[in-house]
C-alpha cells in the first residue's frame, strides 16, 4: 500500500474539493435494501457524477439477502446493507454476512437508530461505516467516498468549466480573467486548461508562446504524471499556470472523453483550482467535462441565440447533476450602443435563473488588455470590470481577496507539489 500523499506545507489556506465531492474510484458496489425508498435513494446516488466510475447494483433483501447472494460468489469492493433491527441484534445479523465476505471488502450498514455504543462495536468488529436512515443521495456518496479518502488526504483541485452559449460571447476572456483573479487577488494556485486545441487563445491572452502543452498530454494521457505536467505547463506567475493549446489546424482534435478525464485528473492532483476553457462545440467529451465539473459557468450575451442556447445547456446539464448547485450564468457585453438587446430582467426570467455576473460593454478596456497580453486586473485593478471578475472569483471559491495581494513575478518554479513515495 502506498503512503498517503501529504500536501506541501505553505502559509496559504488549503483549497480544494470537499470530501463528499471527491470522485470515487473504479469500484464495484452492491447495495441490499429493506426499504424501496432506500433503494431509490441509492439508485439516484449511483447516477451522480461523483460515482461515475463506480459500478453500483441495488438489490432488495437486506443483510440476509446479501449473505445468501454471496454464498457462492466473490464479494465486491463495497457492500451496503440496510437493517430494520436495532441493538445487539444487528451484530447477530452481520455475523452471517461476515462468513461470506472476502478480505478487503468494505461494509456500510444502514440502520434505524443513532446509537454511538452500537456504532463503536460495529466498527470494532470490522464494519467500515454506519449511517442512519432515512438518507439522501449526498449522504450515500459521502459515506462511500469516506472509505477511499480521509480528511488527512491531500486535497484535489476544484474544476471550474467555462463554456460559451454561442461563438463570440467572450467565454475565454471571462475564464482567463476570472482565473487570474483567483490566482492573484485570492492567492489560490490555479491552472488554466485550454481545451480549444485548434483555436485556443490562452497563450495569446497571457502573451505566452503557444507550445504543444495540452495537445501532447491528450495524445498520450497515460504518460502524463506530475513530472511531465511540470514540463508541459507554462508558469505565468508563481500562482498561475497555463496548459495552452497549440492553435494549429493540422492536429487531430477528436479526443475520447476518457483522455480528457485522465488529463484533468492529473492536473487537479497538482493544482487547487483548475479553470477549463471549453470551445463552443457540442460533443460527448464537452458534455462529459461539464457534467463532471465542480462548477459550471455559461457565458452568454443578451440576444435571442444566446438565450436559446444557454437555456438548452442549463436545462440538460442541470438535469444530469441533480445533487449539485445549478450552473452559473455570466451575461457579457451588456449595453452595446444602438444594438437591440434582451433586458437583463427578461433574460433572467426566461432562464429561470439570475445571472451571477453582468459585465458591461467596455471595448476600450478589453481591447487594450488583449493587445497588451494582460488581464483587466493587471491593466486597471480599480476598474468596474476588474472588480466584477473579483466578485465572480469570490462566488466560485468562497474566498475573500488577500489584503496584501500583489501580482507575482513570472519566473517561478515552486508551483507543483511533489508527491512523496
Amino acid at each position: 500500500m502506498s503512503k498517503t500523499q501529504e500536501p506541501e506545507k505553505t502559509n496559504e489556506e488549503p483549497f480544494g474539493t470537499e470530501l463528499q465531492d471527491r470522485p470515487v474510484p473504479r469500484i464495484s458496489i452492491h447495495a441490499f435494501c429493506e426499504s424501496p425508498d432506500t433503494g431509490s435513494v441509492i439508485q439516484r446516488a449511483g447516477q451522480d457524477r461523483r460515482l461515475a466510475k463506480a459500478h453500483l447494483t441495488v438489490h432488495m433483501g437486506g443483510v440476509f439477502g446479501a449473505a445468501e447472494y454471496f454464498q457462492d460468489s466473490s464479494t465486491p469492493n463495497v457492500i451496503m446493507v440496510e437493517t430494520r433491527v436495532t441493538g445487539p441484534a444487528i451484530l447477530a445479523e452481520l455475523e452471517k454476512l461476515a462468513h461470506v465476505c472476502d478480505p478487503g471488502t468494505k461494509v456500510i450498514v444502514i440502520g434505524q437508530s443513532n446509537d454511538i455504543t452500537l456504532y463503536r462495536e460495529m466498527i470494532r468488529q470490522g464494519v467500515s461505516e454506519y449511517v442512519v436512515a432515512p438518507l439522501n443521495p449526498l449522504q450515500v456518496i459521502e459515506a462511500i467516498a469516506a472509505l477511499y479518502h480521509s480528511p488527512a488526504t491531500a486535497p484535489i483541485g476544484k474544476v471550474f468549466a467555462f463554456v460559451g452559449a454561442r461563438g463570440g460571447v467572450g467565454s475565454s476572456t471571462v475564464a482567463h480573467n476570472t482565473a487570474w483573479s483567483i490566482a492573484e487577488d485570492l492567492q489560490i494556485a490555479s491552472t488554466i486548461v485550454d481545451l480549444d486545441v485548434p483555436f485556443g487563445t490562452a497563450g495569446l491572452d497571457f502573451n505566452q508562446d503557444a507550445g504543444t502543452g495540452i495537445a501532447e498530454a491528450l495524445a498520450s494521457p497515460e504518460r502524463l504524471d506530475d513530472v511531465l505536467l511540470d514540463r508541459l505547463l507554462i508558469k505565468h506567475t508563481s500562482r498561475l499556470n497555463l496548459f495552452v493549446a497549440p492553435a494549429q489546424l493540422d492536429r487531430e482534435t477528436l479526443y475520447p472523453p476518457e483522455s480528457i478525464e485522465m488529463v484533468l485528473d492529473v492536473v487537479r492532483q497538482a493544482s487547487p483550482c483548475v479553470i477549463v476553457d471549453l470551445p463552443h462545440v457540442w460533443a460527448p467529451w464537452v458534455k462529459q467535462v461539464l457534467t463532471s465539473a465542480d462548477e459550471i459557468i455559461v457565458v452568454a450575451t443578451p440576444d435571442l441565440a444566446s438565450l436559446r442556447n444557454a437555456k438548452n445547456i442549463y436545462d440538460i446539464i442541470n438535469s444530469a447533476r441533480p445533487n449539485d448547485k445549478p450552473m452559473k450564468i455570466v451575461l457579457n457585453q451588456v449595453g452595446i450602443p444602438r444594438r437591440p438587446e434582451i433586458p437583463v430582467k427578461d433574460f433572467a426570467e426566461a432562464m429561470s435563473a439570475e445571472p451571477s455576473l453582468v459585465l458591461p460593454f467596455d471595448p476600450q478596456t478589453f481591447a487594450t488588455a488583449s493587445n497588451n497580453g494582460q488581464m483587466v486586473g493587471e491593466l486597471n485593478p480599480q476598474s468596474r470590470v476588474a472588480q466584477s471578475f473579483r466578485d465572480l472569483a469570490q462566488q466560485l471559491t468562497g474566498r475573500e481577496p488577500k489584503a496584501e495581494a500583489k501580482p507575482s513575478s513570472k519566473l517561478s518554479f515552486d508551483f507543483l507539489r511533489r508527491k512523496k513515495a
